[in-house]
């Protein structure tokens, strides 16, 4: 077992993918909320009790509204690990992402961040792409930018691959809106593992594995 004591997750519901197909934006927020939440946040909490002893700080899990922007429509959710209490959208995520067709495991950032602009020229012009490919090579990840798409899709993948960071930056900066290096479960082929407990424990090691990446990044006075 990874984490020390008794995991609080039992897996993602398998009936929660159902409710982002829901017409009426409202009815299908709550009902995200309702039905993926309880799950993510008790991921959420067996996650920080696994990183707390190797993280530089504290890392606070964070779930989203999915009522912002005004008018927005929900397509996916989210657990969040950030040392950011508020504002944790503007700086690089330890993230789970939830959408009706895949789950996604990664390191991510929001493009439209001023600190992704300067996270990408460390990259290009510093010593953090050399730890990113390492990360991505040890763990299987893939580098992989989207572009927004009308809901109900929501997000579109637009680039991907194992090595070619850089041209994932010029992907993102021609069409994108969010960037990450992570792990992609396909549904409906992935839903036996990821409505597992055994899926606590791979996001587990998974994420143990990004946290040095991740306190490098953004403990780096430079961002």
């Amino acid at each position: 077992m990874l984490f020390e004591n008794a995991p609080q997750f039992k897996g993602l519901p398998e009936e929660g993918f159902s409710t982002f197909a829901l017409q009426d934006r409202e009815q299908r927020r709550e009902a995200i909320i309702d039905t993926i939440h309880p799950a993510l946040s008790a991921l959420g909490e067996d996650l920080q009790a696994l990183l707390a002893p190797h993280a530089a700080e504290p890392l606070i899990a964070h779930l989203p509204r999915l009522d912002w922007p005004r008018g927005y429509q929900p397509f996916c959710t989210w657990l969040a690990l950030s040392r950011e209490a508020q504002g944790y959208q503007a700086s690089l995520q330890i993230n789970l992402g939830v959408h009706a067709d895949h789950v996604t495991a990664r390191l991510g950032w929001d493009t439209s961040s001023d600190l992704f602009g300067r996270f990408e020229f460390l990259c290009r012009h510093g010593d953090l792409e050399e730890r990113l490919l390492e990360l991505a090579e040890s763990e299987r990840l893939l580098f992989r930018g989207y572009a927004s798409a009308g809901w109900p899709e929501g997000s579109r993948c637009i680039f991907e691959s194992p090595k070619e960071l850089r041209t994932s930056f010029d992907e993102v900066r021609r069409r994108g809106v969010w960037w990450e290096l992570g792990r992609r479960y396909g549904l409906p082929g992935a839903m036996p593992l990821i409505t597992s407990a055994e899926f606590g424990q791979e996001v587990g090691r998974i994420f143990m594995a990004m946290l040095p990446v991740y306190d490098g990044i953004v403990g780096d006075r430079r961002l």
